[in-house]
């Protein structure tokens, strides 16, 4: 379109052409914050699961490639006959007619057979010469053939001076017989020169549309050699022009960048630990790298590799929401069926096992991960905590420390002034998707003074605390502990023997407030 073409070379646009990636990545990111940063619904699942089958299909694409590429199927066989037909029906260049260069001439004897020497020898290079140089060669040899003949008529009855005479001026003759010849041999090597050049250019033309046809029939060359070997035709087994395989690596980039972006979000929302948190730096490292891996997705090792590592994730989190459960069993299969997808590719892509080398250890790696409870607990949301005394539980409502302006932006960790004989409750409430079950439990740490080190000291949990998902604002639940010296403390919200959901660090004092220091919260 002239307009577009026109607009684009518009010297600003060009300018901000550049910022149209990461206007792009950011806005993308941005959405996936506002609408998964809230809550998954159905709808964000079936737009995940199109993008991972999406990368699915393009990767086995790219895994395309020439398994023989000596070999010629029957599909190939027949298009080089046609191309060579063609090739037969269509008008070729003139041979270049070969010229022999005439050899140079002796010099002549003295005699008259000498004379008629050089004369046959004219004729041989009147034959091979050019027909300008023929004719001047023709009208010297015959007036060599008459000096020859004068000279035997006159050498009978002339005297021996007279003779020796004759004899120079054959000499002479012979000597520009001679001369000519080799001229006559020099424009015979340019004109033999030239037409050797243009027969090589005939010969560039020809082999440059070979090989244009051969490229748009993906293969190297059109001629069948005589020891061709004759392959079984595969879908696969082809070889992709440079623009295709551009265009699948874009497409395997988008794909790849829309799962890193939602699954940043996800397993941002979930991660409770530093060790979970590393995880998701981790994912939110490849997500900007993948700007820059357009390139490198051509390779099919790396693709498989990134596949896997999205596979894995991917399905940690969407199982959950199938089957309502979590766990170390959930996140095992999902590990195996990513693994197993991989493994599938590789099998119909007829490669060498060592692009399995990079899936086999995510998978183990990620695997480490989870069980050292290194893994995000997804789907699981921590959406709300307090810290309180005087709990109602018909209201999830508590007596909180008046925050303070810090406290208020989160900046500073809350307090309580703990009332005589009071117990110090922690209350959390956790998202779940709709009908998922899953128990969670509280870990209580406290600073130790000496070593300021958190040592664990309680690990609560008991049947009440099962989550029931599908309430927007969360699972509620709480843990209490009486009679608590004053310190700080950290109390972690997690999935049962398994990883943090969410933690929460206070410090508790052994004195009271008076009733304007406190302020009555509800847990969502």
């Amino acid at each position: 379109m002239k307009f577009v073409d026109d607009l684009r070379a518009k010297p600003f646009v060009k300018k901000a052409e550049k910022f149209f990636p990461a206007i792009a990545f950011l806005g993308g990111f941005g959405w996936d914050s506002i609408t998964l940063g809230q809550m998954v619904q159905s709808s964000d699942l079936i737009f995940l699961l199109a993008y991972y089958v999406g990368a699915l299909i393009l990767v086995i694409l790219l895994s395309a490639h020439l398994e023989h590429p000596e070999g010629w199927t029957a599909e190939r066989l027949k298009a080089a006959a046609a191309a060579q037909t063609k090739s037969a029906s269509s008008p070729r260049p003139a041979a270049p007619v070969k010229q022999n260069i005439a050899a140079p001439v002796k010099p002549a004897a003295v005699s008259s057979a000498s004379v008629a020497a050089s004369a046959a020898s004219s004729s041989s290079v009147i034959a091979k010469a050019p027909s300008p140089v023929a004719e001047k060669l023709s009208s010297l040899s015959a007036a060599a053939s008459k000096l020859a003949a004068a000279q035997a008529q006159i050498s009978a009855k002339i005297p021996t001076a007279v003779t020796n005479q004759a004899k120079a001026m054959a000499d002479k003759a012979a000597s520009e017989a001679k001369a000519v010849a080799d001229k006559a041999a020099l424009e015979a090597k340019a004109v033999a020169d030239k037409a050797a050049a243009q027969a090589r250019e005939v010969a560039g033309k020809a082999g440059a549309a070979a090989e244009r046809l051969a490229k748009n029939m993906g293969y190297e060359s059109t001629a069948v050699p005589k020891n061709a070997i004759v392959v079984e035709h595969h879908f696969l087994d082809r070889e992709w022009s440079e623009v295709w395989k551009q265009r699948f690596s874009w497409a395997v980039q988008f794909c790849f960048g829309s799962l890193f972006s939602a699954l940043v979000v996800c397993y941002f929302k979930s991660s409770g630990s530093i060790a979970s948190f590393v995880l998701v730096i981790l994912l939110a490292i490849l997500l900007v790298g993948n700007e820059f891996l357009q390139k490198r997705y051509e390779s099919f090792g790396v693709s498989l590799a990134f596949f896997c590592l999205l596979g894995t994730m991917f399905m940690n989190f969407t199982l959950p929401h199938l089957v309502h459960r979590i766990g170390f069993i959930w996140f095992f299969l999902s590990t195996l069926a990513s693994l197993g997808i991989c493994v599938a590719i590789w099998k119909i892509s007829r490669r060498s096992k060592k692009v399995l080398i990079a899936p086999i250890a995510i998978s183990v790696c990620l695997t480490v991960a989870y069980l050292m409870n290194w893994v995000p607990p997804v789907p699981l949301v921590l959406k709300h905590q307090l810290v309180c005394q005087n709990f109602e539980k018909s209201d999830y409502s508590c007596d909180a420390d008046a925050p303070d302006f810090l406290q208020k932006f989160g900046l500073k960790s809350p307090t309580v002034h703990r009332m005589p004989d009071h117990e110090v409750y922690v209350l959390s409430s956790v998202y779940a998707p709709a009908a998922l079950k899953a128990e969670i439990e509280y870990r209580w740490y406290y600073r130790n003074p000496k070593t300021e080190k958190y040592v664990l000291t309680d690990k609560i949990s008991s049947g009440r605390m099962v989550i029931n998902g599908g309430r927007e604002q969360g699972f509620r639940s709480f843990s209490r502990k009486k009679n608590i010296p004053a310190g700080r403390y950290r109390v972690e919200t997690a999935f049962k023997d398994g990883a943090v959901i969410g933690a929460q660090t206070f410090e508790v004092f052994d004195e009271s407030r008076d009733s304007t220091g406190y302020v009555r919260a509800v847990l969502e």
